[in-house]
C-alpha cells in the first residue's frame, strides 16, 4: 500500500530508491515497528473492550442499587410518618378508652348527647347549647 501511494504521488515519482542492505534493514525495521504498533493497538483495543464488558454491568448494578436504596429510604420516611400519626391516634384512643371506663363521664356524656336524665331531673335545651354541641360533635369526629 505504501508503495502504491508513492507511485501515485507526483512528488515521489522523481525519487529513486537506493537498493542496498541499509535501506532494506531500515525498511524491515519500519515494517516490524508498524506491525508491533498495530498489534499493540489491537491488544489495547481488546483490553478496553474486555474492561468495558466487565465494568459496564458493574456500573449498572451500582446505579441500580443506589436507586433501590433511595426508594427504600423514601419508604422508610413514609413509614415513620405513618407510625407517628398512628401513635398519636393510639394515644388519643387510649385517653378516650380511659374516659369511657369512668362511669361518671359516661353518664355525663349520655346526658349531654342523648338527653338522658337522672331521677327527678328536667333537661332544658337552649338554641345556643345545640349549636355548641353540634360544633363539638364535628370536632370530636375529626
Amino acid at each position: 500500500m505504501l508503495r502504491n501511494r508513492r507511485k501515485n504521488d507526483p512528488k515521489q515519482q522523481n525519487i529513486t530508491q537506493i537498493n542496498n542492505n541499509y535501506t532494506h534493514e531500515k525498511t524491515l525495521e519500519k515494517q516490524q515497528l508498524t506491525l508491533l504498533n498495530r498489534n499493540a493497538r489491537r491488544r489495547k483495543t481488546a483490553l478496553a473492550i474486555i474492561a468495558a464488558g466487565i465494568l459496564l454491568p458493574l456500573g449498572y448494578n451500582v446505579v441500580s442499587n443506589v436507586h433501590q436504596i433511595n426508594q427504600v429510604d423514601v419508604q422508610i420516611a413514609e413509614a415513620k410518618a405513618e407510625k407517628k400519626e398512628l401513635e398519636k391516634e393510639n394515644q388519643r384512643l387510649n385517653v378516650q378508652v380511659g374516659l369511657l371506663q369512668d362511669d361518671e363521664y359516661v353518664a355525663k356524656l349520655a346526658r349531654s348527647r342523648y338527653y338522658f336524665s337522672k331521677d327527678k331531673e328536667i333537661i332544658f335545651s337552649l338554641p345556643e347549647d345545640n349549636q355548641s354541641k353540634a360544633a363539638s360533635q364535628i370536632e370530636g369526629e375529626n
